[in-house]
């Protein structure tokens, strides 16, 4: 009973699941699904990942933080008290960073500071951090405005990025960037 009719199904033109949307069709947009290659890949730019060879992903959200929210929770911010970067044993190896340490992260738009977290959950080309950081116990006035520019991931990202139908966003999750130790 989904529909605005009171018929069974979905609110479609067909009444269907449609994997070739009517609606998109009639908007002159592509009614069939597709993968567009992000802005910055190794497939698009492979100039750019011989000087940023890893695959930055920031698309996961944290259980504890409501995008850049409830950071200034005391207990919240107790179980995730830092910005980590997660990295692949093999990764961190190869770039001579370890678990723990304070990073740079950096591509051709700015730098940010995350700590290590070496895991087997991520490819070795890839490494991945959480979006929206920002400290609360730092000042606030301008031009610190809490850490954002030492920490908010997204200084990081292209932009403006969208997709022409509004829906799915755009390549927004993933860029290249570099990793290299803060004690360099």
């Amino acid at each position: 009973m989904l529909r605005k009719d009171g018929k069974p199904g979905f609110e479609t033109e067909t009444g269907k699941v449609e994997l070739c949307s009517k609606m998109y069709e009639s908007w002159g947009l592509d009614p069939l699904p597709y993968y567009d290659e992000p802005p910055q890949s190794p497939v698009r730019t492979p100039e750019l990942f011989k000087k940023y060879p890893l695959i930055m992903i920031t698309g996961a959200r944290s259980t504890l933080f409501f995008h850049s929210e409830h950071r200034n929770i005391p207990w919240l911010r107790g179980k995730s008290p830092e910005p980590y970067v997660e990295v692949h044993p093999e990764t961190a190896k190869k770039y001579g960073v370890y678990d723990g340490e304070w990073v740079f992260l950096e591509n051709d738009l700015g730098r940010v500071q995350r700590k290590v977290r070496t895991t087997l959950r991520v490819h070795p080309q890839m490494i991945h951090t959480l979006h929206s950081w920002w400290k609360p116990e730092m000042n606030g006035k301008e031009p610190d405005l809490f850490g954002v520019w030492d920490y908010q991931i997204n200084q990081l990202i292209p932009g403006p990025q969208y997709s022409d139908s509004g829906f799915g966003g755009g390549q927004y999750k993933t860029t290249l960037v570099k990793i290299s130790s803060m004690d360099l």
